[in-house]
């Protein structure tokens, strides 16, 4: 199965944001998962409108992986409606979601607790 990881951090604190990919990209080929291709930013999560997000999405609806990787809910975004309108437009072309520190998996039309 292939998988996207996105990483963000809200500022760079010279290790955080690479020990958050390292640990998505562990927990991807551990549970079997080809990584094929990995994001990652410093910003804030008040917008969807930040760089490596756009380029995960543009690659995400090109490349139709199974699945992307992300720590927790709120690298995606800080709102929740933000949250949302990006977990629809994934389930819109059945990509799901998992928020690895939530222990969240959201897909087509369900969330499941791993």
């Amino acid at each position: 199965m292939k998988a996207y990881v996105y990483s963000r951090v809200a500022c760079d604190d010279g290790f955080s944001l690479e020990l958050q990919t390292a640990k998505l990209i562990h927990y991807a080929k551990q549970a079997g998962y080809t990584v094929i291709g990995d994001y990652s930013e410093y910003g804030g999560g008040l917008t969807l409108e930040r760089p490596a997000l756009q380029a995960l999405t543009q690659a995400v609806l090109m490349n139709r992986p199974d699945i992307v990787l992300v720590n927790d809910i709120t690298r995606i975004a800080r709102r929740m409606e933000m949250v949302q309108a990006y977990i629809e437009l994934l389930n819109e072309f059945e990509i799901n979601l998992l928020c690895l520190q939530d222990r969240l998996l959201f897909s087509r039309n369900s969330v499941t607790t791993i």
